[in-house]
């Protein structure tokens, strides 16, 4: 199953999300790769290694000059990752030049596809082509948003983007909404998710998971502390059974729509 995150805005806890989950999917023996195709290199710095120092990258297995699997970084023995770095950001001057075609980007997911239980994308924070190939081929999209005045506008980006690419194809593209960053003793929080974005993006039939990340720094120290997503740290807390949690609701609700699509 390929499981895409995308926002075009920075800092809804994207790759956050995106390691958390698949480190849920590993803790169930389910062979998970984190494909990272945020330029920023993220992924890889989640687990305490520096992207700009790492040889073998997406980008090399795009031009050719390795192979898959010898930029796969075995993490764990049920996760896996594919890491990037900066040289990615300039994908679209690679597609216009003609060095690169959209299709590698395609072939590689793909084939990662067949090896794994699940792929886990992480996207860059814009509407790009990597977006929009990684949309045309995903199974799942998860949203993730802050609950604020801004979040609408680019949540409303996102939905369009991603109901253009099913009108184009993808017809069985699942898009959730995971609430991010919220403090649930602020009421404003709780009002903009229940009568704001809930309802809006219900009628366009996308579910908003009732579980939610909370705004916290705990994500943050077990990253800078341990090398790992809080969801593998030895310090047991009850913001771990948040991501867990919401990992379970997601599939819950795939399954759902699953079930409801082949009644179709």
């Amino acid at each position: 199953m390929i499981i895409s995150i995308v926002n075009n805005k920075g800092g809804v806890l994207k790759t956050t999300l995106a390691t958390n989950i698949a480190a849920a999917f590993s803790l169930n023996k389910k062979k998970t790769i984190i494909l990272d195709l945020d330029g920023q290199g993220n992924v890889s710095a989640t687990f305490g290694k520096n992207p700009y120092t790492l040889s073998k990258t997406i980008v090399e297995v795009l031009k050719g000059e390795c192979e898959l699997e010898d930029a796969i970084i075995k993490e764990r023995e049920f996760l896996h990752i594919l890491p990037s770095n900066d040289e990615l950001n300039f994908f679209d001057i690679f597609i216009s030049n003609g060095e690169l075609k959209p299709e590698a980007l395609k072939r590689i997911i793909h084939a990662l596809e067949d090896k794994y239980d699940y792929l886990i994308i992480d996207t860059p924070p814009m509407m790009s082509t990597i977006v929009s190939i990684v949309l045309s081929v995903s199974n799942v999209t998860l949203i993730p948003f802050e609950p604020d005045q801004y979040a609408i506008l680019g949540l409303r980006r996102v939905v369009e983007a991603s109901k253009m690419i099913i009108e184009k194809g993808n017809k069985d593209l699942i898009v959730i909404a995971v609430p991010t960053k919220v403090n649930s003793r602020v009421t404003i929080h709780n009002e903009i998710i229940e009568k704001s974005i809930k309802p809006k993006l219900n009628s366009q039939g996308i579910p908003v998971t009732k579980n939610y990340v909370s705004q916290s720094t705990k994500s943050t120290a077990s990253v800078g502390y341990e090398r790992v997503p809080i969801t593998l740290s030895i310090q047991k807390s009850k913001f771990q059974l948040e991501y867990l949690e919401i990992t379970r609701e997601i599939m819950e609700i795939i399954k759902g729509i699953k079930i409801e699509q082949k009644k179709i």
